[in-house]
C-alpha cells in the first residue's frame, strides 16, 4: 500500500480516554512495509522429496554397500578355492625331485642298453656264420642280447672249435655251453645247449 506523504495528518479524531482529560496517541514510531510470511509446512510437498531420498539412500545401500561385500565374500571364497587346489598340487608335487632323479637314472640305463644292444638281424648273421655250419639248429631264442640255442649233430671237437670262434668275434662277450650224449668220445655227436652273451662292439 502507498502512503501519500504530502497529505497532512491529523490525530482529531481519535476519542480521548474515559476519565482523563488528555489524548492517547500511537506509541509506535515506525511503518513495517515488509509483510510477514507465514510458515506453512505441507507434508504434500515434502513427501515426495522424502520418498526420493529413501529411494537413493536404498539404492546406495545395494550397489555401495551389499553389492560390494557380497563381491568381496565371493573373491574369497574363490580364492580359498584355488588356494586348496595348489595346495593339493604341492603335496603331489612334493616328492617330484625324487621321482625325476628315479626317472633320470632309469633312463640312463636304458639309453645305454639300448646303445649296447645288438640288433636281432646281426644275432641271427652271427648264427648262420659261425654255428650253422657245425650243428644242426633245433631252437633258437634271442632276447636283451642274449642268443639261447638248442644244438644237435655236433661233436666234442666241432664245439670246442665252434667256441674258440665265437669269441673271436668282436660283439661276443660270453660263450656257456652243455652237452649230452653217450660216452665222451670226441668224435660222437651229442645234443647241445648254448648260451652267447653279445654287446655292441
Amino acid at each position: 500500500m502507498a502512503l501519500d506523504w504530502s497529505k497532512k495528518i491529523s490525530f482529531s479524531g481519535l476519542k480521548k480516554a474515559s476519565g482523563k482529560g488528555s489524548v492517547t496517541y500511537p506509541s509506535k514510531r515506525y511503518i513495517n512495509l515488509m509483510p510477514r510470511k507465514e510458515r506453512n509446512n505441507d507434508w504434500r510437498k515434502v513427501l515426495p522429496v522424502a520418498i526420493i531420498l529413501f529411494v537413493l539412500l536404498a539404492v546406495f545401500i545395494k550397489f555401495g554397500v551389499y553389492d560390494l561385500f557380497a563381491n568381496v565374500s565371493a573373491k574369497q571364497a574363490e580364492l580359498n578355492s584355488q588356494t586348496q587346489v595348489l595346495r593339493s598340487v604341492q603335496a603331489k608335487a612334493a616328492d617330484y625331485d625324487q621321482v625325476k632323479e628315479e626317472y633320470d637314472a632309469y633312463q640312463s640305463t636304458r639309453l645305454s642298453s639300448a646303445a649296447n644292444e645288438v640288433s636281432a638281424i646281426e644275432a641271427m648273421e652271427l648264427v648262420d656264420a659261425y654255428i650253422a655250419p657245425y650243428a644242426h639248429i633245433d631252437e633258437i631264442n634271442y632276447d636283451k642280447n642274449t642268443i639261447t640255442l638248442n644244438l644237435s649233430n655236433i661233436t666234442l671237437e666241432n664245439v670246442g672249435k665252434l667256441v674258440s670262434k665265437l669269441y673271436e668275434q668282436p660283439i661276443v662277450k660270453n660263450v656257456a655251453v652243455s652237452t649230452a650224449g653217450q660216452d665222451s668220445s670226441k668224435n660222437e655227436e651229442l645234443t647241445a645247449a648254448m648260451v652267447i652273451s653279445v654287446e655292441k662292439a
